[in-house]
């Protein structure tokens, strides 16, 4: 059933900002891509002319010709370069360029001519190599910043379009259809123009979604329905637009980053290789810690033994805590939970130090007993007991919180019955407590898994991976190939892709079996 003719204002808001949208997207990319190109060129321009001896244009911040590298008289592992005047790069009083200089000069003795955005300073580095080993190197402040955004295209853009839509809607039937598909699609003229097809095709997909949409009514029963209950949108809005900014939007970018590889601040798209990469372990052998089912399997057994005596521990301190003839049970209780309220890298920091193996407190406690001290990083064993142990201390708490609570909530007359029957205390925990307590652990212990299954911090400043990043977990591989292996942005968003399907997984498969657990 056509909504009526006042919906179409609704039906072209909707098509038009997606179209802005897309279109904005567009010309950004467009006008971001066509800068870096004119930049770059001018740098490697001003090369050019600091090569030949000529004097460097007005844009450029520092440049020169750089000598070999020379290895220091004191510190042979240093070494020094020098510029074509003389004066050595770097020392103290020497302006902040002159490491971009010497880093430049290093990069083209290895790779050969070259120019790249420098993307936190907005500067622009050059250097290409000169005679006998010598670089000439620049660094470059572009003049002009990118194209302004096209306000007025577009806004033309956005009238033209509602002309069309307000032409077919004053006709009705299809005719307004055609209009509502007809009017976003001048979006699609300067999308296609910046960056291609694909955008205006996006556009026109849409326009003709949307159009057909407004054809059946949707849109019209959508505005309706908003409309009467505007207020609790009101409400919602808020939160609703926090979860697409802070988590969506976020989602699928790293998402869309795990198709494409980074190297010396530059994109590609390289498909599904990073996936492949990781999935076939890249050519390692399995034991190799770069290997993705290696990490994979210390992963999974990381998860599985702390949740393990996270739930046993925090059970076993809930139970102790019911009992009736325990005196300072408070007292006991915030105790407890005090590994849980501390920030758990400042308590990782501090098992870092106790499981030091010089000066550390377990060390010092196996000296008293007269046992030899325990190099504790140097093993895979050893490391991974010392993450363990970290990670029980931080994660008992919250499930001894979770077993009390649900352990106040048993009727005691349960197992005052259960004692006159005869059964053992045995058979009333079996019978009685452990039954009580499902409800309540089965959700916990889901929760608790994906928490010690990303727990970066205990890893990352307990053991630091060691030995030889054999106790990493999935996340800190992720977070080495984004920092510490070359800014290898791609394949950490592919290992975070990865890590979500798994999780996903598992929350599924834990929801199915909380609710078999509920209507059992």
């Amino acid at each position: 059933m056509p909504s009526s003719a006042r919906g179409w204002a609704v039906a072209y808001g909707i098509a038009a900002a997606l179209g802005l949208l897309i279109a904005t997207g567009s010309f950004v990319a467009h006008r971001n891509h066509a800068f870096a190109d004119l930049e770059l060129q001018r740098a490697r321009d001003a090369v050019e002319v600091v090569a030949t001896g000529r004097t460097p244009l007005s844009h450029v911040v520092a440049s020169g010709i750089v000598t070999p590298a020379e290895a220091s008289e004191k510190y042979p592992f240093l070494s020094r370069r020098r510029l074509a005047d003389g004066r050595a790069l770097g020392g103290s009083g020497a302006p902040a360029t002159d490491k971009l200089l010497y880093d430049a000069a290093h990069r083209a003795d290895e790779e050969g001519a070259f120019a790249h955005f420098l993307g936190d300073t907005g500067l622009v580095v050059a250097a290409r190599p000169v005679a006998d080993g010598a670089v000439a190197a620049v660094v470059s402040e572009p003049p002009d910043g990118p194209a302004p955004y096209p306000f007025l295209t577009l806004l033309g853009m956005l009238a033209l379009g509602a002309a069309v839509c307000f032409a077919g809607a004053t006709k009705g039937g299809w005719l307004r259809t055609g209009g509502l598909a007809l009017g976003p699609l001048a979006f699609a003229v300067p999308a296609a123009r910046w960056a291609g097809a694909w955008p205006a095709l996006a556009i026109a997909v849409l326009a003709l979604a949307i159009a057909l949409l407004d054809r059946r009514g949707t849109l019209a029963r959508a505005s309706n329905e908003a409309r009467e209950n505007r207020v609790a949108y009101a409400f919602l809005g808020p939160a609703a637009v926090a979860m697409l900014l802070l988590v969506l939007i976020p989602f699928g970018v790293g998402l869309l980053l795990g198709f494409y590889d980074h190297a010396h601040g530059e994109w590609h798209f390289v498909g599904l290789s990073n996936f492949i990469d990781i999935l076939s372990g890249g050519g390692r052998s399995f034991t190799d810690p770069l290997n993705f089912w290696f990490t994979l399997g210390v992963t999974a057994a990381w998860t599985f033994g702390n949740v393990f005596l996270h739930v046993v521990i925090g059970v076993a301190f809930a139970l102790v805590l019911r009992q009736s003839w325990l005196r300072g049970k408070g007292f006991y209780r915030v105790l407890l939970i005090l590994p849980w309220a501390i920030p758990n890298y400042i308590t990782a920091l501090i098992w870092r130090g106790m499981f030091q193996s010089e000066y550390g407190a377990v060390n010092a406690i196996l000296d008293v007993l007269g046992l030899d001290k325990v190099s504790w990083f140097s093993s895979w064993a050893t490391a991974f007991a010392a993450n363990v142990t970290t990670n029980t201390w931080l994660g008992f708490p919250f499930m001894m919180v979770v077993a009390l609570g649900a352990l106040e909530s048993i009727p005691r007359d349960m197992y005052e019955a259960a004692e006159v029957d005869g059964a053992t205390s045995w058979q009333r925990f079996v019978h009685i407590t452990i039954p009580q307590l499902k409800p309540a652990l089965l959700p916990a212990i889901v929760l608790g898994s994906i928490w010690t299954f990303n727990m970066f911090n205990v890893i990352y400043l307990v053991s630091e991976g060691a030995p030889a990043g054999g106790t990493d977990i999935l996340v800190t591989e992720a977070y080495r190939w984004a920092f510490e292996r070359g800014e290898r942005y791609g394949m950490a968003a592919a290992y975070a892709t990865l890590i979500f399907l798994i999780l996903l997984v598992w929350t599924v498969f834990g929801a199915r079996l909380n609710k078999k657990e509920d209507h059992a």
